[in-house]
């Protein structure tokens, strides 16, 4: 029996202002039996559902949510191929099943989040008129903890476009300081293995939370090249230290990036040999990620990343970093150009 049915029940008894015991005179079964179908601890014989149904002016389908389920499966494969097509860079192609999706499920908050992905991957800027209304639709289809993370979203895409007073607005509607949050704290009232998951968890989000505050200092601070030097470094040890302890392994395409941004530094100053060597950091963790990139058919999306290219790591690598100026110190170089066709040879498409 549906594990949707006690809900619905409950719904459909009330929706006709019936009380259990009525329910059990129409049905000729006693009021426990009612109360014990409303509680899913039981549920009524497989020959009294039609007639519940009738009586309710409602398909045995409905009643036991048979259509729920189907609409969930059609919603998880939709959310499947948004985000295998996100994988490939192919924004375009998610945008539009994205919107079909969305227009068929308008409830389903997955969905339109993907939309946002979506076109904030493409080009944000073309779709911000959009943007904007689907982030304040799913804040108004979900309750005030669960719109939090979009409301965080909302507000960097704010401040992105210099929409400040909008931004502002929005961030009032936020809990005022997570130190007197539940954040911190969770861990001294907890024991065991609760303690143990709660204390991994929320490290892992402060991981996050501060790795992201300390790359918005470095690209907006005024800092010379030494000080970026020492928080990209710091960023990537904290990252290392919490991987750690909690067990968790930050995917090599990370740290290609950072590898990436360390090498552009060091040739800033000067440091050939430093630079060379986070190049080949670079190159080592862009090949490695080649066939990850390209595994975009797990039964639940989870390879999921929203490129805004079809580009492998090893092009993007290549046409968008070593291309730059910043590397003329050593691109001359018998190990930088090494690096350089090793990337470009196995430049390809995402499949």
């Amino acid at each position: 029996m549906s594990v949707f049915f006690n809900a619905k029940f409950k719904e459909l008894r009330r929706a006709r202002d019936l009380t259990q015991e009525q329910i059990a005179d129409i049905f000729h079964v006693s009021p426990q039996s009612v109360s014990r179908w409303e509680t899913g601890a039981n549920y009524p014989d497989i020959e009294i559902l039609p007639h519940i149904a009738l009586f309710f002016k409602v398909t045995v389908d409905e009643l036991l949510g048979t259509e729920a389920i189907r609409n969930e499966e059609k919603a998880a494969a939709y959310t499947k191929d948004i985000r295998n097509l996100l994988n490939s860079g192919r924004s375009g192609d998610a945008i539009a099943l994205a919107r079909k999706a969305t227009k068929e499920y308008p409830q389903h908050t997955r969905l339109h989040y993907l939309l946002v992905q979506a076109m904030s991957a493409a080009c944000d800027q073309t779709h911000k008129d959009e943007i904007i209304a689907t982030n304040l639709r799913i804040i108004h289809l979900s309750d005030y903890k669960s719109s939090l993370g979009h409301r965080v979203q909302l507000i960097r895409q704010y401040a992105r476009w210099g929409m400040t007073k909008e931004a502002r607005e929005l961030i009032d509607s936020l809990p005022d300081e997570i130190w007197q949050s539940q954040e911190p704290w969770m861990g001294l009232v907890l024991e065991g293995e609760a303690w143990e998951r709660n204390q991994r968890s929320r490290m892992v989000r402060a991981k996050y939370l501060l790795q992201y505050l300390v790359v918005g200092y470095i690209e907006k601070a005024d800092s010379d090249i030494a000080q970026k030097l020492v928080c990209t470094h710091a960023k990537m040890q904290i990252e290392q230290l919490i991987d750690t302890i909690t067990g968790q392994k930050t995917e090599p395409i990370e740290h290609a990036f950072d590898y990436i941004g360390l090498a552009a530094l060091y040739a800033e100053a000067g440091d050939a040999e430093n630079a060379l060597v986070y190049v080949e950091k670079a190159t080592q963790d862009a090949m490695h990620h080649i066939d990850v990139m390209d595994k975009t058919n797990d039964d639940d999306g989870g390879n999921y990343m929203a490129w805004e290219t079809p580009r492998n790591l090893p092009w993007i690598m290549w046409e968008d970093h070593l291309m730059k100026s910043e590397f003329d110190l050593i691109r001359s170089d018998e190990r930088f150009v090494k690096c350089f066709d090793l990337l470009k040879e196995n430049s390809r498409e995402l499949k």
